[in-house]
């Protein structure tokens, strides 16, 4: 009979450090491929690289998230590429946020996994969670279909699954303020991205209180948060607009968003994973009964769907990843009991893992390597854009993509023409429906108060929106795209036509001015 993995714990203590080693090693490594090219290259998605740009314009400018402008997204999302642009330019801005956020959870990763799975199993995971972060790609998207949209997605998703990870106790005492610290990070990383993952924090947390043998450092841990959270407001000072933004997107979206089409789309897209999922956990379970494990499976389940169901995402429910990690380390905590079912033994239980996991590890490895190999060449086109040469168009075998991002483009510069026009040129702009390039490229003022990130059904609603009267109250200029219908044009547009003036008309845009003597 094989040997626990708990008993061996003492004979494994030499190399546990040499994983965790080994993990902080693969996340600086992925830094390192992100950030020293000092480029962004995207194949499509440029509206949203320039939502993203656009809040870290604000921050540069002086705005404050949540409260000079409104977001339903967390701080860390507007000033993690802000500081990127900062450092190294608009080309940077992304890679160096995605960067940071790696080399700040390299340790959190290396002690989470190392103190509480197998070498192997540890070193599996790293790679996935590592990879899913690196990768500038949105999730369940081709590998080629690069693009740093929605990475504060990834942030969350990562961060959750290593905080499920922390489920399992680990395998040594002594740990306790190590796990509370590892914990209170994650819960503050995933407060400060979305406020979705940070109610999956609070739950998880709240999760692990239950267990007697972890609640001493999840008590601590919570309470780190929350204190994290206090002082970070308090310097801060847009916690209130956040907490206002989000509200309004939760009441715009509903506990379920999209047809029941898009929401069945979901669970078949990720039908595999919930087998699988399925499959190891009911192992673990049948090995070894508990009542707290099944219900956290359950968690894991339907709580991941949930969020990726609010998620700009087809793919990529991490939690059952989570999940399934879990049930694993269940299973070769126990070792091999006598005559185990071929799945049900340690190597079977690895193998589960790695089915689940190595298409994500390859798929967003070849990824993230087509993005190092595109920004060290200079593939692709720089952007026509003052300031903006650093983030390249590339083609890489997408071409509907490519051609759809050269048109956006294209309304992009006969926006720029415009505005540089006018005489004489404006103190704020707004862009109504639409992202904003045109404040960075052009040194613009964007306007304070605004919401930049008009999603309908998803960041605002028919009866959850923000008041035209204070939206619009600093704009002197608003833009907005011509010709077409869409909701949010149907909201705004009566009250911008009857406060603003008309003063151009290209192919693609309207250009309102404000008179002077009506502006507050």
């Amino acid at each position: 009979m094989a040997q626990p993995l708990a008993s061996r714990s003492a004979a494994v203590e030499g190399i546990v450090s040499r994983p965790g080693r080994l993990i902080i090693g693969l996340a600086v490594l992925a830094a390192l491929l992100l950030v020293l090219p000092g480029r962004t290259v995207a194949t499509r998605g440029l509206d949203e690289l320039f939502y993203i740009l656009d809040g870290a314009n604000r921050v540069l400018s002086g705005q404050v998230p949540g409260r000079d402008f409104i977001t339903a997204q967390g701080p860390l999302v507007h000033y993690l590429p802000a500081f990127g642009a900062w450092l190294g330019g608009w080309g940077a801005a992304l890679p160096v946020a995605v960067g940071v956020v790696l080399v700040v959870l390299a340790p959190v990763m290396a002690h989470v996994l190392t103190s509480r799975l197998d070498p192997a199993l540890a070193l599996l995971s790293a790679a996935f969670l590592v990879l899913v972060l690196a990768a500038p790609m949105n999730l369940g998207e081709p590998m080629t279909a690069l693009s740093f949209a929605q990475f504060h997605n990834r942030i969350g998703w990562v961060a959750l699954a290593l905080l499920l990870v922390m489920v399992l106790p680990p395998l040594q005492s002594g740990m306790d303020r190590r796990d509370a610290a590892a914990a209170a990070v994650l819960a503050f990383a995933m407060i400060h991205v979305r406020l979705t993952y940070g109610l999956a924090a609070v739950a998880v947390l709240a999760f692990i209180l239950c267990d007697r043998r972890q609640r001493g450092w999840a008590a601590l841990a919570l309470l780190g948060a929350a204190l994290g959270t206090l002082v970070t407001a308090l310097i801060w000072g847009g916690l209130p607009g956040y907490l206002q933004a989000t509200t309004t997107a939760w009441g715009a979206g509903g506990l379920l968003r999209g047809s029941w089409g898009d929401i069945i789309d979901h669970a078949l897209v990720s039908f595999t994973d919930y087998v699988l999922l399925g499959l190891i956990a009911g192992i673990s379970l049948w090995r070894r009964w508990s009542l707290r494990y099944a219900l956290f499976f359950i968690l894991c389940a339907l709580g991941g769907f949930s969020i990726i169901n609010h998620n700009e995402q087809r793919w990529g429910i991490l939690a059952l990843h989570a999940g399934a990690i879990v049930a694993a380390g269940r299973i070769l905590r126990e070792g091999d009991g006598p005559r185990p079912p071929i799945l049900g033994n340690s190597a079977g239980a690895t193998l589960l893992v790695l089915v689940m996991m190595l298409p994500t590890i390859l798929h967003n490895g070849i990824a993230l390597g087509l993005h190092v190999t595109a920004a060290v060449t200079g593939a692709g086109r720089p952007l026509p854009l003052p300031g903006m040469e650093g983030v390249r168009l590339a083609d890489l075998w997408t071409g509907g993509d490519f051609g759809g991002a050269n048109r956006y483009l294209g309304t992009v510069e006969d926006g720029i023409r415009a505005l540089s026009a006018l005489d004489p040129q404006p103190e704020s702009i707004a862009v109504l429906g639409a992202a904003d390039p045109f404040s960075a490229a052009l040194g613009l003022r964007p306007a304070r108060g605004f919401m930049p990130v008009m999603r309908w059904l998803n960041t605002l609603g028919p009866a959850d929106h923000p008041a035209p009267e204070a939206l619009f109250a600093d704009a002197e200029v608003v833009l907005v795209r011509a010709g077409g219908s869409d909701p949010v044009r149907a909201l705004y547009l009566p009250f911008v036509e009857s406060n603003f003036t008309l003063i151009r008309q290209t192919e693609f845009w309207q250009i309102h001015r404000r008179a002077p003597a009506a502006r507050p």
